[in-house]
């Protein structure tokens, strides 16, 4: 897996390729007890595997895609974790069918926090964790929006209104340029 991969993908990049509005979770359980203290990365399947869905809507594609070899073979897949070189170990499942590991780290307990990668990791060893299994799929719209913030550590309504300042400065000197000529300053 390939961190830096998704560090320096520019917008466009990065939504053209996993603009897809499901993800899928593997993590684990680090809270023994009765509370669930999760910890999860997001697995992301290209789509491809969702083209003979596409006219249908997102339930009854969910409902459709459970059915099928490749989600059951998902859910059954085991992601190992290489302490040394802090890094996940690619099962072949995955890599046969162009499964990508989205290094997108959250805990969940009582609400949801993004974590660094050094912070997973360190969650992961500090728990003897050796592996992250299924745990859930997820669907809704900005999946690609807060993993590019979480990537790139940019603000991407940030990034909009400074694009959007500079062409409104561009149309008011423009009009400042036109009233200056027509007042023969210019």
């Amino acid at each position: 897996m390939n961190y830096k991969k998704f560090q320096t993908m520019s917008k466009e990049e990065y939504f053209k390729k996993y603009n897809v509005g499901i993800r899928f979770l593997f993590g684990c359980d680090l809270n023994q007890k009765n509370e669930t203290e999760m910890i999860s990365l997001r697995v992301f399947l290209p789509k491809k595997h969702f083209q003979e869905y596409k006219n249908i809507d997102i339930f009854k594609t969910m409902d459709l895609f459970k059915e099928t070899l490749l989600f059951k073979g998902l859910t059954e897949q085991s992601i190992k974790i290489d302490f040394e070189k802090r890094e996940f170990v690619m099962p072949d499942f995955f890599i046969k069918n162009d499964i990508e590991i989205i290094p997108y780290f959250t805990q969940c307990g009582e609400k949801e926090e993004e974590l660094s990668k050094e912070k997973f990791f360190e969650l992961l060893k500090q728990n003897k964790i050796k592996e992250l299994n299924y745990l859930c799929f997820l669907f809704f719209g900005s999946f690609c929006e807060e993993e590019y913030k979480y990537f790139c550590k940019a603000n991407i309504h940030e990034e909009y209104n400074i694009m959007k300042n500079i062409k409104f400065k561009g149309k008011e000197n423009q009009k400042l340029m036109i009233d200056n000529k027509e007042k023969g300053i210019l």
